[in-house]
């Protein structure tokens, strides 16, 4: 006789887990805090030589500026991100039914 145990998943994460999350997240901001003083200190450096003027095509658009395309690129991959987190989440669902 085969007997089966049905075990219920768990919704929580352990608490481990919640650290070591905490913990990367801070190590991250860190090193960004880094990399941004780090960008700070090189722009004021270079700052003082001479930039020359790039230029421009008859007919062709202006380039967005860097926080406009920065911005874009984030928002795609969060909208990715979002996507990819749903599709997860019903694959995760069809796998562990009881059908």
């Amino acid at each position: 006789m085969v007997t089966t145990t049905k075990t219920t998943p768990t919704t929580e994460v352990p608490d481990v887990a919640v650290k070591i999350r905490e913990q990367m997240i801070s190590t991250v901001k860190q090193s960004q805090q880094l990399l941004l003083d780090a960008a700070e200190t090189w722009i004021k450096a270079v700052s003082v030589l001479p930039v020359a003027d790039l230029p421009t095509i008859p007919g062709m658009p202006a380039l967005p500026g860097a926080e406009a395309v920065t911005k874009f690129t984030f928002d795609f991959a969060t909208d990715l991100l979002k996507a990819q987190r749903e599709f997860a989440l019903q694959l995760a669902s069809v796998l562990v039914s009881d059908k």
